[in-house]
């Protein structure tokens, strides 16, 4: 029974634990990690263990950049907003014990629209100059694992954008986007349809594909407390059951004795 009530404790800590992590809801919050038992202490009946359970959890930020740039613009359409919330996070690692990151990826992102091999070298000048950017505010490469690389996007990634939105012949355009043409011969159909099109790709499909996304992976704590009931062992004793004897029905056999001996009752000189 001990070792039952343990296991329900627990359970239910972690559950408790899990459930108030998965409350913050700017973060994306995976299985329990791994749990680290703090103390054991006695509290009358109860032993009272306290732990700290950990949570894998995911922060990212997105910050723009203009076109065929990589030098950082914190006043870019919604950058400020998220430099801030990455500079809080981060003076939230110094304040609270219980964060602990694991890594940082830093990705460059550079829309598809202009030559591949350019596109490709200005996504990686991306995610480096935000790298310095975090390194010189933050010293973040100093602390944490920090890794970059860049992306050339394709085609592919402007379809759900142009499905949402109300661009003129957006059937016409998806037909392009969903083709087997080579991302240039896609860039080239588009601009020779009317020039209401490809003025709405550049200026609404086109410019969020063009940034730098730093993602955060790191594990959250929180304290767990497990009461068990102490169960008194109880020894068990081997109960010896002595048969009461009836010597009024004992049979004694003495076995030096050859033959048959039959023990009868007296009988009386009537004969």
């Amino acid at each position: 029974m001990k070792t039952i009530l343990s296991t329900i404790a627990l359970t239910l800590a972690l559950g408790i634990a899990v459930g108030a992590a998965a409350q913050n809801k700017s973060t994306v919050s995976r299985s329990a990690a791994d749990t680290v038992m703090l103390s054991e202490t006695a509290d009358g009946d109860y032993l009272v263990r306290r732990y700290v359970v950990n949570s894998d959890k995911i922060d990212g930020y997105s910050i723009r950049y203009l076109i065929n740039s990589a030098k950082l613009m914190p006043s870019l359409n919604g950058n400020a907003n998220e430099i801030k919330d990455l500079g809080a996070f981060i003076e939230s690692l110094s304040n609270d014990s219980l964060l602990r990151v694991r890594s940082i990826e830093i990705v460059g992102y550079a829309s598809p629209d202009g030559p591949r091999a350019f596109n490709e070298q200005l996504a990686k000048r991306r995610a480096q100059d935000f790298r310095n950017y975090v390194d010189k505010k933050y010293n973040l490469s100093k602390h944490y694992d920090v890794s970059i690389r860049g992306v050339a996007e394709n085609w592919d990634a402007a379809e759900a954008s142009v499905r949402a939105s109300k661009i003129t012949d957006r059937q016409a355009v998806l037909d392009i986007l969903n083709s087997r043409d080579s991302d240039q011969q896609k860039e080239l159909r588009m601009k020779r349809m009317a020039p209401a099109v490809w003025n709405y790709m550049r200026e609404t499909i086109l410019p969020p594909l063009r940034r730098v996304e730093m993602t955060v992976h790191y594990a959250e704590g929180r304290y767990a407390e497990q009461r068990m009931l102490i169960v008194p062992v109880v020894e068990e004793r081997e109960v010896v059951v002595e048969e009461v004897c009836n010597p009024c029905c004992d049979i004694v056999i003495d076995e030096s004795i050859n033959g048959l001996i039959v023990e009868m009752d007296d009988v009386g000189n009537d004969w």
